[in-house]
């Protein structure tokens, strides 16, 4: 088979489709054709296109998770599970969430201090926070550094909870506020201290 066209594609210039014996093949990254030394009148073998189609497969999924990646913030087991989810081996999602570490599309710590911010934002708790992190795969000495870097004490956050919730009905029953609270991650002492002021 020979390589009879390349052509720009029109919604994303950055790909380069492929024509081989006259017909669409696929496509690749300028970066991938270039890496590849394809031109027009270069002969590949049956072997070489599935290689290539390949490699086409790969860099349309690398392009989708680095814009699901650039939508917020994401925590390295987040992507993990996306690239699993998307049918990449464990060597190759390995590889490319180095890749995108290195390039600074994701970090932990990153991730961590952006979660913080959000949940303070919805007055949580320091063990809520810390629970969601766990979850998301965060290492502890991570959830710790965003953690000492809350804006808001625990005690302020609590009470402009309490202070919020007071003002809905179904929040004047003070067991009802409490047992709220303590889902929201914050200690019976605190709860009784704050309604107590």
């Amino acid at each position: 088979m020979i390589i009879t066209k390349l052509s720009e594609q029109i919604k994303r210039p950055e790909r380069v489709n492929i024509f081989l014996d006259g017909k669409y093949s696929f496509s690749l990254t300028l970066s991938q054709l270039l890496d590849e030394k394809l031109k027009v009148g270069t002969e590949i073998s049956a072997d070489e296109e599935k290689r290539l189609k390949k490699l086409s497969d790969d860099g349309k999924l690398k392009a989708r998770a680095l814009e699901w990646l650039m939508l917020r913030p994401r925590s390295a087991k987040e992507c993990g599970d996306y690239l699993r989810r998307k049918g990449l081996e464990q060597e190759q999602i390995q590889q490319w969430l180095s890749e995108f570490q290195a390039k600074s599309y994701q970090s932990d710590e990153y991730f961590s201090k952006w979660w913080v911010e959000q949940r303070q934002h919805k007055l949580r708790s320091s063990s809520y926070i810390r629970q969601e992190l766990r979850s998301k795969g965060v290492a502890s000495d991570v959830i710790e550094q965003a953690l000492d870097s809350k804006q808001s004490s625990e005690g302020d956050l609590l009470k402009q909870l309490i202070a919020k919730k007071q003002q809905a009905a179904r929040y004047q029953d003070p067991q009802k506020l409490t047992a709220y609270l303590m889902r929201q991650g914050y200690r019976y002492s605190e709860i009784s201290d704050a309604l107590a002021e």
